[in-house]
């Protein structure tokens, strides 16, 4: 398999418009607290029933209580020694792609670090027995106090998959197989349905799942229950976005881990999820809830705080370490 396919997968994006910049600088002076619940006599949406982004709510560290900056990954990610661990949706396998091989100077050639090409399937153990069913999605621990750990999102599994790099086990976190759907609680009776990439802050204590087409389920690692919380549409927005060996696309986004869907309004169901359509946006495109990726469209949304944000993001360089500053 060539290393190029690995990473098609890579999502395109849309650019948010420079006027809707200007019109949001004054809005956001003076706001404080949580997010503001909708209604009538919310300021910043007109429906009771709005269900969209919170984009006017949002900004950088220190504004809110449980705001957080988090590396999300899609297909492909890279650790801290520069090895490329890839998720292989089709052949279900998890791959390693050293820094150098023998042959080249360059990463080249991949090894099938967990999974069985072509054998899809739900098994925990040892890494080589472990088997998947359409991973979609993986992000990695960098916290030198803790065990190097790959998260995955087993799609058609419906649950959230860890694989410990130290002792080469394979484990399951959240979700159960087979049973999909939106259900909030400790690791073992919340429910999924295809969930497709993740998040994870460096520290590696809260994980960020897109589930159901378009909900961020939220899963704190650093509880033993591993217990799951839906976040309201819009609780997290992308905030920079760089490319690293030439396709793999990295995001920074920021999520506010404490704007639970619950206390928004939405219902959370406490049953199997059942599909009634297809996932749709409708309204103008800044102020519709996360499509299929938190960041798509969203790739400059600092602008959405202020202009002079923006402008400094895009003067910056990608991060030597992208894993920096992050908590």
């Amino acid at each position: 398999m060539e290393p190029c396919i690995l990473f098609s997968c890579v999502a395109s994006f849309q650019r948010a418009s420079w006027p809707l910049a200007a019109l949001l600088v004054t809005s956001l002076v003076g706001v404080t607290g949580k997010f503001n619940k909708p209604g009538f006599q919310n300021r910043y949406y007109q429906s009771s029933s709005y269900r969209g982004s919170r984009v006017l709510e949002h900004n950088q560290s220190g504004r809110f209580e449980q705001y957080m900056e988090v590396l999300w990954p899609s297909q492909a990610a890279v650790d801290e020694n520069g090895r490329i661990w890839v998720v292989n949706k089709r052949s279900h396998e998890v791959l390693l792609i050293e820094t150098a091989s023998r042959y080249v100077p360059w990463p080249a050639f991949f090894t099938e670090y967990s999974g069985k090409a072509g054998m899809n399937g739900y098994v925990d153990g040892s890494r080589l027995k472990a088997r998947f069913d359409g991973p979609s999605g993986i992000v990695l621990t960098t916290s030198s106090t803790s065990s190097f750990r790959l998260y995955v999102t087993d799609s058609n599994n419906h649950v959230i998959r860890v694989l410990d790099y130290k002792s080469g086990r394979v484990g399951t976190i959240a979700g159960a197989r087979g049973d999909q759907g939106l259900k909030d609680g400790p690791g073992d009776m919340a429910r999924f349905r295809y969930p497709s990439n993740l998040g994870m802050n460096a520290a590696g204590s809260n994980l960020f799942v897109l589930d159901n087409g378009s909900k961020i389920r939220h899963i704190k690692l650093f509880l033993k229950s591993r217990y799951v919380t839906t976040l309201v549409g819009g609780a997290c927005r992308a905030v920079s976005r760089w490319t690293v060996y030439s396709s793999i696309v990295l995001r920074r986004v920021g999520c506010h881990s404490d704007w639970t869907a619950t206390e928004g309004g939405e219902t959370v169901a406490h049953a199997s999820f059942v599909a009634t359509g297809d996932v749709y946006c409708k309204g103008h495109m800044a102020t519709c809830g996360p499509r299929h990726h938190p960041a798509l469209a969203d790739h400059q949304s600092p602008q959405l705080r202020t202009k002079q944000d923006a402008l400094d993001a895009l003067a910056r360089a990608p991060p030597d370490n992208p894993y920096a500053d992050l908590r």
